[in-house]
């Protein structure tokens, strides 16, 4: 048995964890927006400093938010009914899915490795990467097919591809044969009432968050260990910890990626449409973005010539110029 649905669907490389979800809600509620606008719109503004000393390596940053956190937030702006599975087989997961799809409810499948991923050649079979999304369209008895982020039109998946790669746990992101089924409502929230409560709750987490490893409280407790790893930590577990904060500052992540914005250039670009479909006027803001923007290839820069003080004082002025652009977007969005 074949089953296929026809979905609209946009190329945006490095925004696979919204790619999907961007898809369905131009199916459903006919709203044409951009990815950036949808990563943006689920606190793709965040930070978060985790500082586990089992953990390997034992600092860790990540800007932005983590896809799960983004599905949950997204499903619950837009209303959408939201089932989360994850840890099962794939026997199990891979029946409920076709059944998703029979429902007109096309499930997001992830993290997947694009290790497996045959329509990625330069990565299939030469790297490991265990962080990718895809939503499910069809399927018959042989192939999944799919949506993919960096690729036009649909993408066809052996299941014997699909089930090795789905089989990662990847902490933070997901167990083995993790998806998510978004069933948004054909009729939403109004998008300049979604607009502001995304901004309201961007702004809560960074300056008032519920923990102090999140938000700006996070960057400047960064800002004042960095420079002290060494001597706390030792050399090599230091110099492994200085590689993921050099990794994180490329958008997406690569510890040779020279995209060194940390992802700001997409909370910019939400900003921006989000702006102009609310009538609000975010370019105060925007430039404090743009600044930080403009302080990041400082920051890769001093990390990989071991500056570590330069380092962290450019993580005190993007905290600076972070508290002043969220001061400016929670004025707007009350």
């Amino acid at each position: 048995m074949q089953r296929w649905l026809t979905i609209p669907h946009r190329v945006a490389p490095g925004l696979c964890p919204v790619n999907g979800i961007r898809d369905l809600v131009q199916w459903r509620l006919g709203r044409d927006w951009s990815n950036p606008f949808l990563f943006g719109l689920g606190l793709g503004g965040g930070f978060a400093y985790l500082r586990f000393n089992a953990a390997t390596p034992p600092r860790q940053i990540y800007w932005g938010q983590a896809g799960p956190r983004q599905h949950r937030f997204l499903a619950e702006l837009l209303g959408a009914g939201f089932t989360e599975v994850e840890g099962r087989s794939f026997k199990f997961a891979w029946s409920k899915v076709q059944r998703a799809v029979d429902a007109g409810t096309p499930p997001v499948l992830g993290p997947l490795d694009m290790f497996y991923l045959s329509f990625y050649p330069g990565i299939c079979g030469e790297r490991h990467i265990p962080i990718h999304y895809l939503l499910l369209v069809g399927y018959d008895a042989q192939n999944a097919y799919v949506h993919d982020t960096g690729n036009e039109g649909v993408q066809s998946l052996s299941l014997a591809e699909l089930e090795r790669a789905w089989d990662v746990n990847v902490p933070g992101l997901g167990k083995r044969n993790r998806y998510v089924i978004l069933d948004i409502p054909q009729t939403a929230p109004a998008t300049e009432a979604i607009i502001r409560k995304s901004v309201a709750e961007q702004c809560r987490l960074m300056l008032r968050p519920p923990v102090s490893l999140l938000g700006i409280p996070a960057m400047q407790k960064l800002a004042g260990d960095l420079a002290d790893w060494p001597a706390e930590l030792g050399a090599d577990a230091a110099g492994k910890c200085l590689l993921q904060v050099r990794e994180y500052l490329s958008s997406p992540p690569d510890l040779l990626g020279h995209h060194l914005t940390a992802g700001r250039d997409l909370y910019v670009a939400f900003l921006e449409e989000a702006g102009a479909l609310a009538g609000l006027d975010f370019s105060a803001a925007i430039a404090r973005f743009r600044s930080v923007i403009g302080i990041i290839p400082q920051v890769a820069r001093a990390i990989d010539e071991m500056r570590l003080d330069e380092a962290a004082a450019g993580f005190h002025r993007i905290a600076e110029e972070e508290t002043s652009a969220y001061q400016e977007l929670s004025r707007l969005s009350c």
